[in-house]
């Protein structure tokens, strides 16, 4: 999250003063990037500025927050499941700058059409934590806190859980020394017709077609890993339960 950030904030012509981490190599790595100083030593950051822009674990904010708490600026905090409120009786200004995006350190992508998710402690903060999302996406929403949360289980859903179910496909073939690649097409195509069609209408297979004979075989396949095997019986109930709402 942070080399994301750092690095599209850097490019949009924001002046980043320094990048802070407990650990000075990664501060310094991060910091060579876009330019500026690294540093582990809390003295070294400046003590005013527009923006502090907190992007570490969700369970270490608070410390962060205390270590730096006569630091004055709008400090933010990038995290999809906490709230705002963690800032209040520690800073006067503050809120929350959510890229609903899946992000890995490897890979580089474009933000320009992720959903910003904005929060500010005032009017007045909220429209500058805009304007700064704004210089990097086209996309940027102002919601609560609790809303927000509900973004973040639905992006759990549709990224995290996904993301482990190929894994297993893979470990599936993989097991048996077959090549992985051949999935490639159908994991394009089932993306492609999410967003074409929605989930609902793009939904194929034995789970949904009641397909009893079919779905009794995959288990079979699956005797030797049980907790698999569990997954595969729970989300092919859920599969037709969810057929039969929608009817």
């Amino acid at each position: 999250m942070a080399t994301h950030l750092a690095t599209h904030l850097k490019e949009s012509g924001h002046r980043i003063l320094s990048v802070y981490s407990r650990s000075y190599n990664s501060a310094a790595v991060l910091a060579n990037m876009i330019g500026t100083r690294g540093t582990s030593a809390k003295e070294e950051v400046p003590h005013t500025t527009d923006f502090f822009i907190v992007s570490v674990p969700d369970r270490a904010i608070p410390a962060v927050l205390r270590d730096f708490k006569d630091y004055k600026g709008t400090w933010l905090h990038t995290a999809g499941a906490l709230s705002s409120e963690i800032f209040a009786g520690l800073h006067n200004e503050f809120g929350v700058l959510y890229p609903l995006q899946t992000l890995s350190r490897k890979r580089q992508i474009s933000l320009k059409e992720t959903p910003f998710l904005i929060e500010g402690s005032s009017r007045e903060v909220t429209e500058k934590i805009r304007s700064l999302a704004s210089s990097i996406s086209c996309s940027v929403h102002e919601t609560d806190s609790p809303t927000r949360l509900t973004f973040h289980l639905a992006a759990v859903f549709a990224n995290n859980f996904s993301n482990h179910m190929v894994h297993i496909a893979q470990q599936i073939l993989g097991e048996q020394g077959e090549n992985l690649k051949l999935l490639d097409p159908i994991l394009k195509e089932t993306f492609s017709k999410l967003a074409d069609l929605g989930a609902s209408a793009s939904q194929t297979g034995p789970a949904i077609r009641e397909d009893r004979e079919t779905i009794q075989k995959h288990l079979e396949l699956l005797q030797k890993h049980p907790e698999w095997e569990k997954l595969y019986t729970f989300i092919s109930r859920d599969i037709r339960n969810s057929r039969k709402e929608n009817q």
